[in-house]
């Protein structure tokens, strides 16, 4: 067995499949999955101390700033996807939001929207990063009216870059919407009691839900725009040691396998199935395209 397998939300239904193809190999073998945000994913190895064999998050620089030398020693990085704005034919102003006015609708007081919690998952701090942009791209105070008044979330400037402090116990009011990870909140929209959420492409994919792509100055799927991306920068955590800056930056998932490992080879068998032609294919029915080539560390 692999025993217990922590795993960004996001990865959730590709790494599902990924599990039959193994288990159908390996017969006997039972693979574990457990999903939350990256960032909880990581705080259960290193806070609680979890077991687990594999751990695959949708940032992989979590891994070097959190796990490595102590919990791990190495990563791979070796999938992209971008940040998109979903909505239902229930959600209000369905047939009027755009990539150009989509922030817009967002402020209007009747519009209930919704990210994910930064301190447990990327998408979360990628959500900010995105409004982050937004500001800096088309000016105004957007994230004032978007995240600030609506929290304890504070926004300094510094040498043309935003800096937006989220306090480790965050606070949201009005029609602001927080959940510990992102594909918490589909279910919130399903329902009707969401307009709009911020959500990975491949989860939009996934859930057959409608949604605006954003332009590529923010949806932070274009390693192009790296140097842009970069003027956002969300401080985790903030106010406990476990507080980081994390600056914007192009969408890359990483993998790795923890110290406290129990079924090494198991584990390695996995991460191989992953990075081959079938792991390639399945995530890319899932919306997460393979990166040209896989990157190496440790």
């Amino acid at each position: 067995c692999i025993r217990d397998r922590f795993c960004a939300g996001s990865l959730y239904i590709p790494l599902q499949k990924l599990k039959e193809v193994y288990e159908e190999k390996h017969p006997g073998l039972e693979v574990v999955i457990e999903p939350s945000g990256s960032v909880m994913a990581v705080r259960k190895v290193i806070e609680l101390n979890r077991r687990c064999d594999v751990i695959a998050l949708a940032d992989y620089r979590l891994i070097p700033k959190y796990m490595i030398p102590n919990y791990t020693s190495w990563y791979i990085a070796f999938a992209s996807n971008e940040i998109v704005l979903c909505y239902t034919d229930k959600s209000k102003y369905a047939d009027e939001i755009n990539a150009d006015n989509w922030y817009e609708i967002l402020s209007r007081p009747d519009v209930k929207y919704g990210f994910a919690n930064p301190n447990d998952d990327p998408c979360g701090y990628r959500a900010v990063t995105v409004i982050g942009l937004a500001q800096i791209l088309y000016g105004g105070d957007i994230l004032d009216k978007l995240i600030v008044s609506k929290s304890n979330v504070k926004v300094e400037e510094v040498n043309g870059s935003l800096n937006i402090y989220v306090p480790s116990d965050l606070e949201v009011s009005g029609n602001l919407v927080v959940r510990s990870k992102s594909v918490d909140l589909i279910a919130l929209l399903e329902a009707g009691s969401l307009d709009y959420a911020f959500e990975y492409k491949s989860v939009a994919v996934q859930h057959k839900l409608k949604f605006i792509e954003l332009p590529e100055e923010l949806n932070l799927g274009s390693p192009k725009m790296e140097d842009f991306y970069s003027k956002a920068i969300v401080h985790i955590l903030c106010g406990t040691e476990k507080e980081k800056a994390i600056k914007g930056a192009p969408i890359v998932y990483g993998v790795t396998i923890p110290l406290t490992v129990e079924n090494y080879d198991g584990a390695i068998r996995f991460i191989k199935l992953l990075l081959s032609s079938t792991g390639k294919e399945i995530f890319e029915e899932c919306g997460q395209p393979f990166l040209e080539e896989p990157i190496y560390a440790g």
